[in-house]
């Protein structure tokens, strides 16, 4: 009988410490894509990590960002679901006359969410959608959303 409860007491005390360890999906991701939110979010846990059915993938950050990655691990889709961009994410990942443009009317810090593709980039303000077409250069804005 003591050995009975001293199993159910280890069961017991197991099963307490494995449920309050709580598991990063970053560990699960491709090495790229840790990278990546590694960089522009540091600190944050990744709360899911889910393949999509056309071969991209999604990463939802804890109460952070939601990113969408193609198959070849480059971002398509950075939603920060209520919060704005990180600076440093639009420096580095926008095209260049993107970013000057945004830093002319003072709205690098205003981006909530970024989408790409072959042809464009589209940025998600507060209120308006501003694009960039990669073909030719050109900025529209603004465009009420």
């Amino acid at each position: 009988m003591k050995n009975h409860i001293s199993l159910i007491i280890v069961s017991l005390l197991c099963a307490l410490l494995l449920g309050s360890c709580s598991t990063d999906a970053l560990d699960s991701t491709p090495t790229a894509v840790s990278e990546f939110i590694t960089e522009y979010f540091p600190n944050t846990r990744v709360k899911s990590y889910t393949p999509l059915a056309d071969g991209s993938h999604k990463a939802v950050l804890d109460n952070s960002a939601t990113i969408v990655f193609d198959k070849e691990n480059r971002w398509i889709d950075i939603d920060g679901e209520g919060s704005t961009l990180p600076d440093v994410l639009m420096y580095d990942q926008l095209p260049p006359e993107l970013y000057s443009y945004l830093q002319g009317t003072a709205m690098q810090r205003d981006v909530y969410a970024v989408t790409r593709d072959r042809f464009y980039y589209k940025l998600t303000m507060l209120d308006t959608v501003i694009t960039y077409n990669i073909s030719t250069g050109a900025i529209t804005y603004p465009s009420v959303r």
